[in-house]
Formats: structure tokens, sequence, C-alpha cells
């Protein structure tokens, strides 16, 4: 356990993720599955842009729907100013999509340590957040996701960051010493991450209701909360305090001027691409008129039933796109299904945990730090039932399951894992052997087929660069593991249609 307990284990973990994603980045053709074309785009024509805001909408902008009233921005504005740099030396996309793409695995990765230190405020001992992290870069669509230009690289260490920061204001509230300007950051932190991706305002949101109930509790009465305000504001002096005030007016203006104009001028915080833009213009944005042409083909008899949606689309597409692997539009997306070992492990690990987690859920929020569980486990919970909400939507609307990504889950599977190492843990108290098969088996799962092995292993020659080094590398680990890897030569097995 030492060894696991170690921070030389958990670099060992950073350093397995950087190299499963820059093999991928190293294989896999531009555009790739995760919208890498779109990203790539918008970023280029921010890069001709010096501010993040446009007057009209931009020639040349109809593939990227209503970007004037888009809130999702601030990943592409902020990466627009490295490739403006790189494109000073280098006019090949190739040599830039890379470095785009190095940039990517290089957030992802900055969210490890942040989870980490994050993981171990539930009490949760080393080992245990290591593991469970250990198994999170196993995950297939986790390297195949970082090693891609997407902003989902970029909210993952930000939500992270937010949870901890919310943990650290709570600790101080609670001991009556109100940290004004670590409300300050937390408040910064979450309002540019909802920028970044709206899908981070659930988040947001038990944020905000996290901390009014914890300085409620504390203060009593809104103006003792009030009274700890003013005294923190009297402390501010420095100017890396006043610095920190500004920013927040930035970001709460730039908050504004997204969510609170659509708001009022769409009566939505996220605008329809029609809304905004003719069906001229909207008919180039592909999610647009992908759910446009399915609900005008839409048939009579649509079975809507949240439970049935659930159940027969929902589980199973997320399942299928976690542990899958799939190249870009070039090849029509073609998509080939988990391998047997860590999408059938996966399964049996879904069911075992909700068995523990049934069964130990007052213990453990006797026996850990019960704050930071109810703030895990409602983040989780609130951002899970709004991407299902929405999916749930679009499902009605279109009479197809459309969007089902196992991707959009990864900001709170990580918590996810370390609660289920928790109850798994305390499930099984002092019976030391089986906590160690238990592991094992899950380990096997994960290792066998699963981080970046499921995409090599289910790539296909013209998934790569055009390069014989590339192939030549993909060729030598199918030749050497594929045959010891159950259901290698079954690439479509599990997939009832084409996402």
């Amino acid at each position: 356990m030492k060894i696991l307990s170690s921070s030389k284990f958990f670099k060992s973990i950073v350093v397995l993720l950087v190299l499963e994603a820059g093999w991928i980045a190293l294989t896999g053709r531009y555009p790739m599955a995760f919208d890498e074309d779109f990203h790539f785009g918008l970023i280029k024509l921010y890069a001709h842009h010096i501010s993040p805001f446009w007057d009209a909408h931009p020639a040349g902008g109809d593939a990227f729907g209503a970007l004037t009233r888009d809130p999702s921005y601030l990943y592409h504005y902020l990466m627009s100013f490295p490739y403006r740099l790189i494109s000073v030396f280098t006019d090949s996309q190739t040599v830039q999509i890379l470095i785009l793409r190095a940039l990517n695995i290089a957030l992802f990765a900055s969210s490890l340590p942040l989870f980490r230190r994050l993981l171990l405020k539930t009490g949760a001992s080393r080992a245990m957040v290591h593991l469970s992290l250990l198994v999170f870069v196993l995950v297939p669509i986790v390297p195949l996701l970082a090693a891609q230009i997407n902003y989902d690289n970029l909210i993952m260490p930000l939500t992270a960051l937010a949870l901890l920061l919310a943990l650290r204001l709570k600790s101080r509230v609670l001991r009556k010493s109100f940290d004004l300007p670590a409300l300050m950051q937390l408040l910064l932190v979450c309002l540019l991450a909802s920028l970044v991706k709206y899908a981070f305002l659930p988040v947001f949101a038990v944020i905000v209701g996290f901390m009014a109930f914890h300085c409620l509790r504390t203060y009593d009465s809104w103006r003792r909360f009030g009274s700890a305000l003013k005294v923190g504001w009297r402390k501010l002096g420095s100017w890396q305090h006043w610095l920190l005030i500004a920013s927040v007016i930035v970001g709460t203006g730039l908050f504004i001027e997204r969510y609170e104009v659509n708001l009022v001028r769409y009566h939505t915080p996220v605008a329809d691409c029609a809304q905004v833009l003719s069906y001229a213009q909207c008919q180039h944005y592909a999610p647009w008129i992908r759910d446009y042409n399915l609900e005008q083909s839409k048939g009579p008899v649509i079975n809507t039933s949240p439970l049935s949606y659930s159940y027969h689309e929902w589980f199973y597409g997320i399942w299928l796109r976690t542990f899958f692997a799939v190249d870009g539009p070039a090849s029509n997306f073609e998509t080939r299904g988990p391998l047997v070992v860590p999408g059938l492990g996966a399964v049996v690990l879904t069911i075992a945990s909700g068995v523990a987690l049934l069964f130990t859920a007052r213990r453990l929020w006797r026996r850990y730090n019960a704050p930071a569980l109810w703030l895990f486990s409602l983040a989780s919970l609130c951002y899970i039932a709004a991407l299902w909400l929405s999916e749930y939507q679009l499902f009605v609307q279109t009479g197809q399951p459309v969007a089902i990504n196992g991707r959009y889950l990864l900001p709170v599977l990580s918590l996810g894992l370390s609660a289920v190492g928790l109850a798994v843990n305390e499930l099984l108290q002092q019976r030391h052997r089986l906590k160690l098969a238990f592991a094992g088996f899950v380990l096997v799962c994960f290792i066998w087929g699963g981080g970046a092995l499921t995409y090599i292993l289910r790539s296909s020659d013209y998934w790569y660069w055009p390069n014989p080094a590339v192939k030549t590398a993909n060729h030598t680990v199918k030749r050497v593991l594929g045959p010891i890897t159950p259901g290698y030569d079954k690439p479509t097995q599990f997939i009832r249609y084409q996402p």
C-alpha cells in the first residue's frame, strides 16, 4: 500500500495519461471525432479577431452556429493566442494541429493533481484516491478526448478547481473567518468555467447553494453574513486583492453579456441557432441541421417514455461511447465497439458499486467528510440530471437518441469512482483479501484492453496520419496484444446502430 500512496505512483498516473493521449494524438489524422474541426475552425476564426465579441455574424461563420450569442466561447478565444503564435513560425496545418493537441493534453493532465487534492478532501486514503484516478485514466474515452482539440479539456481542470475552492471557502466560513478574496476566486473560476462550456451551469448552481447553506448556517442571518463581508472588505488592501476584484467584475460582465442578454432577448440562456440566424445560415451548422432534418422526418408514433428512453437508449449510449473507439468525419465517424473485458467489466463494476453504495451510504457520511461528500454528490447528480434532460428533450424533438456521449460525464466521473472505492472499502471493512481481489479485478478489467489500447486495437489504417512510422507502431501493438485480447476479432460487437 505504501507504493500506491506514494507521490511517485501518482506521477506515474499522470505520465500514463500523457503517453496514452500522446500516442493517439500522434496517430489519429485530423479531424478526429469529437468536433475537432469545429473547435479548430473556431480557434482560427477568433485568431483574426482581437476581441471575443462580434458586431455582426462574421463571414465564414455559418458552420459555427450563432457564435455571436454562443456562451461557450472562452476556450476558443484563449486558444486562438497560441495558434496566432504558432502560425507565425509555420503554416503547416499538421504541425499546428499537433501542437494544439499537445496543449490540450496538458490541459487535461493538469486536472489530475486538482482532482487528487479534491478527492483527498473526503478523508479517503491516498492509495484509494490514486487507484480511483488510475482507473479513470484507463477509461477508453479519457485519453481519446485528451488527445483532441476540444473545450472539454479546459472544463476538466476548471471543474476540479471550482469544487476545491468551494471546500476551502467552506472551511474558512465554518471558522467564522470569512475570506473575501477566496470568495472572489471561487466566483471568478465559476464565471469563467461557465463561459468555457454552458454545461458547467448546474455545477455552478450547486456551488452557490452549497456556499449559501453554510454561510447561513454559520452566521444565522443575512445581516451577520453582511457584517462578515464588511470585515473582509476592510481587510483588502494589497493590489492583488484589487486586481481580483477587477477580474470578478470583468467576469461578471462577460457572464451577463451572454447569459443574461440571451435570457432577456431569447428567453433562454443558450439561444437556438434559428433564433439568431436564418435557416440558410443555420443549415451549415452540423448539430442544428441534423436535429432539424430528424425532426422533419420523425415518425408519427414514438415511445417518449422517460423510463423507456433511459433504459433502452441513454444508459446504453453512455456505456457504448465511454468504452468505444471512433474515427472522424473522413470515414463518416466509423465506430468500433468496446472490447469485452473493459466493457463488460464496467457493467459489473457499476452494479457492484450500486449495491455497495446502497448498503454503506449512512456509514460513509459518518466516517468521511460529510460536506465534501454532499458537494460531490449534489454536483454530480445535478450535472447528470441536466445532461439527461437535455438529451431527452432532443430525443422527444427528433425521435432519435442523438448527442448521447460518455465524454460528457468526465467532469464528474472521477468523483463517482472515488465514491465507489469508499463504498467498497466500507462494505468489506476488515476483509483485506476481498479488497485486494476486488481492486485486482477492476485493474485487470481496465488494463486488459482499456485506455488507449481500445483505440489502438480497434483502429484501421485510414484512421491514421499518412505516415509509415505511425502505421508500423500501431500494427506492432495489434500484432502483439490483439490475439490475447478478448473481442479483438469482433470490431462491431455491442453496436446496435451507428452513433
